[in-house]
């Protein structure tokens, strides 16, 4: 059975996919009173208990997983700084998302910005965030562009801005 409470979460510098964080964080929206590292280790817990968590880098998922809880809370969460920009490209796999995704590669190419770089084709995880023309262009979490595809120096342009 293919389970719809699926999520892309950065954990550390590496973007993870995650199972059942809205019921976790459903259960335990009455438990936000309680204190910080306590959350954090019954959030660890629970998702534990459907995804696989390594011993070394269990410090990375309490992080991620209260980041995660706090946004789900409706609060403002400040991302962590990486090292290389987060890029992704919203749509079905169509031609216009795929040359999007291609102009993209190329940008990054020609410039050298380290980047992650993901096309998410599932109608389920694009809709998560409440895109709904496609093709679109998330960087570093904020939507470029929706239902068109930029050009290349506009891609570029918006690399370079979210770079500093």
């Amino acid at each position: 059975m293919e389970d719809k409470d699926y999520r892309l979460v950065f954990v550390g510098n590496t973007q993870m996919g995650l199972i059942g964080l809205e019921e976790i964080f459903g259960e335990l929206k009455s438990q936000r009173g309680k204190p910080e590292p306590e959350l954090k280790e019954m959030l660890l817990e629970k998702a534990a208990k459907k995804n696989y968590i390594p011993d070394s880098i269990k410090e990375d998922y309490r992080k991620a997983l209260f980041r995660e809880f706090k946004k789900f809370l409706g609060k403002k969460v400040e991302e962590e700084k990486r090292d290389f920009l987060e890029v992704l490209v919203l749509g079905t796999g169509c031609s216009s998302c795929n040359r999007l995704e291609k102009d993209i590669l190329d940008v990054l190419s020609e410039t050298g910005i380290k980047a992650g770089l993901n096309h998410i084709t599932d109608p389920g995880l694009i809709a998560q965030y409440g895109v709904f023309t496609l093709p679109a262009i998330i960087i570093n979490g904020t939507l470029k562009s929706k239902g068109t595809i930029p050009s290349k120096s506009m891609i570029k342009k918006w690399l370079e801005e979210e770079k500093g």
